[in-house]
């Protein structure tokens, strides 16, 4: 499909590589059959709220071997980023899952989930299923009151089992910004830190190009840093919408599969 080859592929995860806890079809065997020519394989997610092992348990379990260096998260990027400007040692209040502790932990910035502590040098924002209005009232909150206001991503909603479309990342984020009335600093795709640290990891890759579909996220962070980009119809984007894309991908597929057919 790309003349010359590739050095390397971004692949998003949600909507490419599976849609739930299923595979979409034909993914598994493409993967496979692009490691066999010898392409370096990212799986990059803005998704937050699993750990990289949980990604490796999930994707091992779907029949894709993953080493925990093929995979980057919004969650990854956030504690990288943050630990880079110097907030290691300073405490969080996090809204989302375990992936975002899991980072902010190994940079040693502090989460503070106790209900009673309602102020911290940063609130951290990702995708949770359990979110309440206490928690939007205690991160609001601590915005309110100084904290440094942190997004992994702003997806407004992602694709899960049975072609459904769930609130992302972005619809919390929005009730905290609007109660607020501050604008977070976001992380993930197609923001610099993430594009920034997906290029750092295949250093010495020519010929990259990056697979998603959403073409504000990944289609934008490969626009941004000059790489292919293939847009693919298996997550939230459909043939209409696609045909609106400005400016439009390099390629459009249907699935994974078509990269290798």
């Amino acid at each position: 499909m790309i003349r010359g080859g590739l050095d390397a592929l971004v692949c998003d995860l949600d909507g490419v590589v599976y849609r739930g806890e299923s595979p979409v079809e034909g993914s598994v065997e493409a993967i496979a059959h692009l490691r066999g020519q010898g392409v370096r394989l990212l799986f990059c997610t803005n998704n937050s709220r699993s750990t990289v092992d949980q990604y490796i348990t999930k994707l091992t379990g779907l029949g894709i071997p993953v080493d925990a260096s093929e995979i980057l998260t919004s969650a990854v990027v956030t504690a990288e980023e943050l630990r880079r400007r110097n907030f290691a040692g300073r405490t969080a209040i996090v809204v989302g899952g375990e992936g975002i502790r899991d980072a902010l932990s190994s940079v040693c910035i502090g989460v503070k989930d106790e209900p009673e502590v309602t102020a911290a040098d940063l609130v951290v924002v990702g995708w949770t299923p359990d979110f309440t209005y206490d928690e939007m009232r205690r991160a609001a909150g601590a915005v309110l009151a100084g904290a440094t206001l942190v997004a992994t991503n702003d997806d407004a909603a992602f694709p899960a089992t049975g072609g459904k479309l769930w609130p992302g990342a972005g619809a919390i984020l929005a009730s905290i910004e609007r109660a607020t009335g501050k604008h977070a600093e976001v992380m993930g795709k197609p923001h610099p830190p993430m594009m920034d640290a997906a290029a750092l990891r295949l250093e010495g890759a020519e010929r990259i190009a990056v697979v998603g579909d959403r073409a504000e996220t990944d289609l934008a962070g490969g626009t941004a840093r000059g790489w292919t980009t293939i847009l693919t119809l298996s997550g939230v984007t459909d043939r209409k919408q696609a045909g609106r894309i400005e400016p439009p991908p390099d390629f459009i597929v249907e699935r994974l599969a078509e990269l290798v057919q």
